[in-house]
């Protein structure tokens, strides 16, 4: 029996697998012994390690970090495979069809968070590698996925096992788009201090994390301010509100940021306050233009931003920034822009050098012609503002899962990936993980 018929008779088998880990709400939580992000993060890992020890294979737990299943080669060298199991958070009451963690099928689709980021797509390379071995395959690299718990919060997972392990001689991480990915733009996500809010404003509030895009926003004012058009709750506050939609932070403008409208409004009530008066004129923009931080480049294109979140804090106003910056910067690059734009306080939180791999190299030509001799197409290789665990070491790159003209659906509600895709995107990895361990 061929690796390709052994995906399609334990393809229910696999479906069954993912709804499993998607039942574990692996959003970042505080740390425990042995669950330094959580404790469910923890328990999926070990489900994930102990699904593929079932399947024949080695396994190791890095402490909880992250953890990786081994393929083993009759030779040197590894080829390692890179995803992650922690989500972003997920709000059932945020226009979700079916529960966030439940992975319902519906018309042929699984619906769940982490369907596409990332557990449908490395329970897809973990099937994909026991279609290899049932097959009788010997690969002379040993395959090596590696399941990391933090990629959506800093990537401390892959920092922390990479000081244990060595680098994988070539790698590629199913957490991007298809056909491949060979440049990822820079990452400058930080905090912003704009100072003391005026006293009538108690609250702001807006967002989860610094890279989704977020769909609501809040500001509470005194009761007694003096507006007529502002109404009042039943704490008797008066409040200004904005319903938003999300999206990825990387491609922001594929949602509505909520902040806008509310720090717009925020402006028009309180004419002096400098800090509204620059947000609502020069943030409210995805392309830094107003803010005077717009750059871009030809290869991967122009620089995107995203105010993440927004919070109080003593009395003060925070903000969440992200920022996606054209691979021909640097983080210095981008902090300099930015002190000379802004003049408030910026704190870097999450920062990443962009990632280029050329387009002529042993692993974009492979993966690419695995794509295209697939599909019949002629596609070249993409630049993306999103940040994989590619960047995390060398000579690796993102290839899938979201195939090109398909609804992105990754960090908004009602995630969800098609039966008939998830099964197309399994032998994509099969082929992968053939061409590239021989």
């Amino acid at each position: 029996m061929t690796a390709k018929q052994i995906i399609d008779n334990s393809f229910d088998q696999l479906v069954e697998t993912l709804r499993k880990t998607i039942s574990f709400d692996t959003v970042k939580s505080a740390a425990c012994e042995g669950a330094p992000f959580g404790k469910n993060n923890a328990l999926c890992l070990q489900y994930v390690l102990d699904t593929a020890r079932q399947m024949g294979f080695d396994t190791y737990n890095c402490d909880g970090y992250a953890g990786h299943v081994d393929f083993k080669g009759t030779g040197d060298g590894v080829l390692g495979v890179l995803g992650h199991l922690d989500v972003v958070p997920a709000n059932a009451d945020d226009g979700w069809k079916h529960p966030p963690f439940d992975g319902v099928t519906d018309n042929g689709e699984l619906y769940g968070r982490g369907t596409m980021d990332d557990k449908g797509p490395m329970i897809s390379c973990l099937y994909a590698l026991k279609a290899l071995k049932d097959s009788g395959y010997k690969p002379a690299k040993t395959i090596r996925l590696i399941f990391g718990c933090d990629e959506e919060s800093g990537m401390q997972c892959m920092e922390y096992y990479f000081k244990k392990m060595p680098f994988p001689d070539i790698s590629f991480s199913p957490d991007g788009d298809f056909p491949v990915i060979n440049i990822e733009k820079g990452i400058y996500q930080f905090t912003l201090d704009m100072g003391q809010l005026p006293r009538e404003v108690t609250e702001i509030s807006a967002g989860t994390r610094t890279n989704v895009v977020p769909s609501s926003c809040i500001a509470r004012i005194v009761n007694d301010f003096d507006t007529k058009d502002v109404p009042f709750t039943t704490d008797g506050c008066k409040v200004i509100s904005a319903v938003g939609k999300s999206a990825h932070g990387s491609t922001p403008q594929e949602g509505k940021n909520a902040t806008w409208e509310v720090f717009r409004r925020l402006k028009e009530l309180f004419p002096e306050h400098k800090a509204f008066a620059f947000i609502a004129d020069k943030m409210c923009d995805y392309t830094g233009t107003k803010w005077g931080i717009a750059l871009s480049d030809k290869d991967s294109g122009a620089l995107t931003c995203n105010i993440g979140t927004a919070r109080t804090e003593n009395g003060r106003l925070i903000l969440g920034i992200d920022i996606r910056f054209p691979a021909s910067y640097t983080c210095d690059d981008m902090l300099a822009l930015l002190k000379k734009t802004t003049p408030y306080d910026i704190i870097p939180n999450h920062v990443a050098e962009p990632l280029y791999v050329s387009a002529d190299s042993f692993l974009v030509t492979t993966l690419l012609d695995i794509y295209n001799t697939a599909t019949g197409q002629n596609a070249r290789p993409l630049a993306i503002g999103g940040g994989t665990y590619s960047r995390c070491l060398p000579n690796c790159v993102a290839f899938g899962p979201l195939f090109p003209d398909t609804e992105q659906t990754i960090h908004m509600p009602n995630e969800r990936v098609s039966l008939d895709t998830l099964r197309t995107m399994t032998y994509l990895y099969l082929e992968a993980l053939e061409r590239l361990s021989k």
